[in-house]
């Protein structure tokens, strides 16, 4: 083995062209591929730092529900497989220092068992006890590590001290340590907070807001928990039909739940188009691997006529490739890192949090396998060629011009086709993306998202208990709005409809039978002021909108979307209909207004229901409220607006402050990134692509020669020499074209699956990814064939 390397050293070397092309196609192939494992071990592979599951409420609307508190009580006490179980809820709390605005932190409340759960304990003071969640006792936080480091400076006398949260003096009680981060699952959280167990929540069953993370106990496994559950579920519908009939209860792994059905698809179809990159340099290896072989004919003979077995002959080709692979494995590596460096300071996680697309381990012998892989199989089938070389042919045969047998050309244009077909298909990802992407941002919403300033508000419970509280603080926030200079509208709302509206519930309309349980119509809701739908600009389709100056005590009315007219009353006109959000105590709403369906600007994903219906703010106002300004120039009005809320109560920062645009641009700020991989995917895989043809061409004019020159000499024309040529090149891209448009439909609808929401099957798109190969292809024929046709015919025949 160690002569066989020896000689494939020996060999490369004397072929420096050759072999720094091979390299540099190899560190391609490979360095792409290990980068794009990299990625998807970190979102989808790499275990969570805790063995534990999440336990999610389904229904058949949804699989990914939470739970409400009195049901997570109960799943947790009627357990007998679960070791332990928690809740959380992603939560943001109002940090207000003496001498700063106030500002918003990233946190969550969770229950007093979660860290024990997780099996993490502080690294500086202590966990929350059970009393802790009791109101009035639950004045304390714990704090994550780099929280403690960015805002404290690491400052080991933290515990004790007091920070203004949500406008109370809340004690530091714990530092939780550095590898307590997950950013993956949670995104950023800065400060933890025990949940209140409040007197309305404790049997509210109908208020679900909780996520549900368990451990499970030793030597139980998964599918014996899931059926347990299966029992529990059925037992709470029995016993609370109203709230809990048609739902289940699932166990997913917590890694497996740290990213979304959507992230999970594209990565893994990321991840398949980099292998195509990879065929298509294995392909392109393999042509030149088989023209090497073709020209070393003579010298495989010599060998193989003084005793050199076939076993040997290969095992000396496979060296050669094999060092190939694993020296441009090596310099793959390099481009890895370099990838994974710029994914990493460009791929955002939740909470803008980074993801962490270090080569370890198991990336390296990724690395290591793909590269064995790539030698194998573009040296495998040259050097099996190789050795069936005939040896009274070869030997026969001069060195010179020699190319293969019939056999062999077949075998080089059925990897060309190959590769123009994966480049296709690399392209065609490319334009889905791209057109699809341009297609998406300027599809007909139903609203106008530019000139738009948006900044959500959270009113502390403590703080604003009541729901009069609440009322006066948005009706004095919306007088002192309307004063600012450059507002044409202003809105408040519990949602707007960027990525999808904040509550979702069944609809029961007046004088029809209720539905079976846990089949009602799912409709979303939003709480919205009188001014929502001019400053959206969403028109009114039949009807009338709610008045300016709408009192609490007036009939309960509401506004519903277009579908949600037609789905519950078809052929009727929906004005003056009613219809309530409970079956057992129902509170009527009058229909006053239908107005446009709105999209989601920034989803992607197919929304749960297409119901969409708006409530009056001013009955039911909720602890937070987007605020939403309309103006010829939205960006001017950031400071006003943080000013004139520090105004009304100086512990109310105003988070997220930004334009739509800029929201739906931070949305699909990944998917902006995935175009660009996917680009560079296509792009070089079309490079590749057309390097291969042009070796091939450029060797059939070298055979050629002296036949181009009998021609020549007999009155052909170069113009006829010229399409002589380039007829060889057309038939191999039209047949790679048939078979990629093939495949590229096959992916385009894997896409579409993946990506509902992204509009595709565009055939402006695939028209032009057919141009753009066709003309690049085109070119590597033509430069090859220009030589053909200024052959000098006495030369061609002096060689011959």
């Amino acid at each position: 083995m160690l002569s066989d390397l020896r000689f494939a050293l020996r060999s490369l070397l004397k072929s420096p062209g050759y072999t720094a092309v091979a390299l540099v196609t190899l560190a391609l192939g490979i360095g792409v591929n290990t980068a794009m494992f990299g990625v998807v071990r970190t979102l989808l592979l790499r275990p969570a730092p805790w063995q534990l599951v999440r336990i999610f409420r389904t229904s058949p609307q949804s699989q990914a529900w939470p739970h409400s508190l009195p049901n997570f009580r109960d799943t947790q006490s009627q357990s007998g497989t679960l070791a332990s179980a928690a809740a959380y809820c992603l939560w943001s709390y109002s940090l207000a220092e003496p001498g700063q605005p106030a500002e918003q932190l990233p946190g969550a409340t969770v229950s007093a068992g979660l860290f024990a759960t997780l099996g993490v304990q502080p690294m500086l003071g202590r966990s929350f006890t059970s009393e802790e969640q009791q109101p009035g006792k639950d004045r304390v936080a714990v704090l994550s590590y780099d929280c403690w480091q960015q805002r404290f400076a690491g400052d080991l006398q933290i515990i004790g001290h007091t920070l203004r949260l949500d406008g109370e003096n809340i004690t530091v009680i714990g530092v939780m340590p550095a590898s307590f981060a997950y950013p993956l699952f949670w995104g950023r959280v800065d400060v933890w907070r025990p949940i209140k167990l409040l007197d309305d929540w404790r049997e509210d069953r109908g208020t679900n807001w909780l996520n549900v993370i368990a451990r499970l106990k030793p030597g139980v496994a998964i599918e014996a928990a899931q059926t347990e559950m299966d029992g529990i579920a059925a037992r709470l519908a029995r016993q609370f039909p109203a709230n809990n009939a048609g739902i289940g209860l699932r166990l997913v792994p917590l890694h497996q739940s740290a990213t979304g059905a959507i992230d999970r698809r594209v990565s893994w179809l990321t991840f398949g188009l980099a292998g195509c990159v990879l065929l298509i340099a294995c392909a392109n290896l393999a042509n030149l691997q088989l023209a090497r072989a073709a020209a070393g004919a003579r010298d495989f003979a010599i060998r193989a006529a003084l005793g050199a077995s076939r076993r040997r002959l290969m095992c000396q080709l496979l060296g050669e490739s094999l060092l190939l692979s694993l020296s441009g494995g090596a310099l793959g590596l390099l481009l890895a890192a370099w990838v994974n460096d710029a994914l990493v300071q460009r791929l955002t996680l939740a909470g803008g949090a980074r993801a962490d697309f270090s080569l370890d381990r198991p990336v390296l012998g990724f690395a290591l396998l793909a590269s064995l892989a790539t030698g194998m199989i573009f040296g495998i089938v040259p050097a099996w060629v190789a050795s069936r070389t005939d040896l009274q042919a070869a030997l026969k045969r001069q060195m010179r011009g020699s190319t293969g047998d019939r056999s062999q050309q077949r075998l080089r244009h059925g990897l060309i086709i190959a590769e123009v077909a994966l480049a296709l298909i690399l392209l065609g990802g490319a334009g889905f993306f791209i057109r699809g992407l341009q297609r998406f941002l300027h599809r007909d919403l139903g609203w106008q998202t530019t000139g738009l300033l948006t900044g959500t508000l959270t009113l502390p419970e403590n703080r604003y208990p009541t729901t009069a509280q609440r009322r006066s603080f948005y009706e004095r926030l919306e007088e002192r709005l309307a004063t600012l200079p450059g507002v044409q509208h202003l809105a408040l709302g519990t949602s707007l409809p960027t990525w999808s509206f904040g509550s979702s519930g069944p609809v029961f309309v007046e004088g029809r039978p209720a539905p079976a349980p846990g089949r009602e119509p799912l409709i979303y809701s939003a709480m919205v002021s009188s001014g929502y739908f001019a400053t959206l600009q969403i028109p009114l389709v039949a009807g009338r909108l709610f008045p300016a100056r709408l009192r609490p005590d007036r009939p309960r009315v509401v506004i519903i979307n277009e579908t949600m007219a037609r789905t519950l009353w078809p052929g009727e006109d929906p004005i003056g209909k009613r219809i309530s959000s409970s079956a057992d105590d129902p509170q009527w709403e009058e229909v006053i207004g239908v107005v446009r369906d709105v999209g989601f600007a920034a989803n992607f994903g197919t929304p749960d229901t297409r119901l969409q219906a708006y409530r009056p703010l001013v009955f039911d106002p909720w602890g937070y409220v987007t605020i939403a300004l309309r103006a010829a120039a939205p960006e001017t009005l950031a400071g006003p607006l943080r000013r004139l809320v520090a105004e009304l109560d100086p512990d109310l920062p105003v988070a997220e402050l930004r334009t739509v645009r800029q929201t739906v641009d931070r949305y699909q700020h990944n998917f902006y990134v995935i175009n660009d991989v996917l680009s560079g995917f296509a792009l070089l895989g079309l490079l590749l692509a057309a390097i291969g043809l042009y070796g091939v061409i450029a060797k059939l004019v070298v055979q050629r020669m002296p036949e181009f020159g009998i021609r020549l000499a007999l009155g052909a024309t170069p113009s006829s020499i010229l399409w002589l040529v380039l007829r060889t090149g057309f038939r191999l891209v039209v047949l790679g074209s048939a078979v990629g448009l093939a495949g590229t439909y096959v992916l385009l609808q894997l896409l579409g699956a993946a990506l509902p929401g992204l509009p595709g099957q565009d055939p402006l798109a695939l028209g032009l990814t057919v141009i753009t190969l066709a003309l690049t292809t085109g070119f590597a024929c033509w430069l090859p064939a220009r030589r053909a046709t200024r052959v000098d015919p006495m030369i061609a025949l002096r060689a011959e």
